[in-house]
């Protein structure tokens, strides 16, 4: 099913690169010529990976079923369009050596307005930083985020304010701050994504090179079950969730850490006691609380069930 899906995406992407640089053929409605059969036997799968993608980094993954529309599409256009890992590429690209600046929309703390920034993946500082203009004369720095305190993630396009589309995630003393950051293309928000990630593992902080495993809205109460349920944007990354009250806050209400020390020791389904709330139940017990989360959706709660289960199972075996 995983690979039926991702060939599905990947098809709709191939269908906008036009005929000159890739086609797309049904096995069953398209007719074939025998030049195509004697192609694909000549060539095949390794023989084109090899000549298409020798040269991809490390540091860029290959995208899975489930990964962001985003990922899938700028794979696609690199590896076949752009030819940024042919075998015969003679460079590296300046976002893959953890080189990056421009000016991106961000979406205001206070009152929410999309403005224009200027962003500097700063090296010397370990940071980023983001001014009021792109201009030196008279700029002024508005914020800067250390690199070993961060997260970029890509949120669901379906359910942000704007396309293409990045979420910047960071402690901010003893806070946790989100800032978004929006581009005027699918290329150059992933660039952003890479070019963060190749610095912080070039710094020795890939550990902070997480993606969302999961993310919707689901229910939850007070501590201990007592209260009214709330609606909150839930995210769920490799080793903690955090959860909002809306999509797109500044602050989280909360996070949920899946490691060790206080971290996650039990998955479980309520106790028979908790009648209240939505229809489809599942509860976090941790050193300090015991959390309950549910959803009117019994698919929406096994697909949370099964991601934390593998989530966990994954941060269990590696301890």
């Amino acid at each position: 099913k995983q690979w039926y899906q991702r060939r599905v995406r990947g098809s709709g992407v191939h269908r906008q690169l036009g005929v000159h640089i890739s086609r797309i053929k049904s096995v069953q409605l398209d007719g074939w010529e025998d030049s195509d059969c004697l192609a694909l036997h000549k060539f095949g799968n390794a023989k084109v990976e090899n000549l298409y993608a020798s040269n991809r980094p490390a540091i860029y993954l290959k995208p899975t079923a489930n990964s962001p529309r985003m990922l899938i599409e700028h794979w696609i256009r690199a590896k076949y369009e752009w030819r940024e890992f042919h075998r015969d590429a003679d460079c590296t690209p300046m976002y893959l050596k953890g080189v990056k600046s421009g000016t991106l929309l961000k979406k205001g703390k206070e009152r929410g307005c999309w403005l224009p920034r200027h962003f500097i993946l700063d090296r010397l500082n370990n940071s980023i930083a983001y001014y009021d203009k792109a201009s030196i004369t008279g700029q002024k720095k508005l914020g800067k985020i250390d690199l070993m305190k961060c997260y970029v993630l890509i949120p669901n396009e379906k359910l942000t304010e704007r396309p293409n589309t990045l979420h910047i995630l960071f402690h901010k003393g003893k806070q946790i701050r989100s800032i978004y950051v929006s581009g005027s293309s699918n290329r150059e928000i992933v660039e952003w994504y890479y070019s963060i990630r190749t610095l912080q593992t070039q710094l020795g902080y890939s550990r902070n090179c997480v993606d969302t495993i999961m993310e919707s809205f689901l229910s939850k109460t007070p501590p201990e079950g007592k209260g009214q349920w709330r609606t909150r944007w839930c995210i769920l990354t490799a080793d903690r969730i955090f959860y909002y009250k809306n999509l797109l806050d500044p602050f989280p209400k909360g996070v949920v850490v899946l490691t060790s020390g206080d971290g996650v020791e039990k998955l479980l389904e309520p106790p028979k006691c908790l009648k209240s709330g939505p229809d489809y139940k599942f509860s976090l017990t941790t050193k300090k609380r015991v959390y309950y989360w549910g959803t009117q959706n019994e698919e929406t709660c096994l697909r949370w069930i099964n991601a934390i289960s593998a989530v966990l199972g994954s941060l269990w075996d590696g301890e």
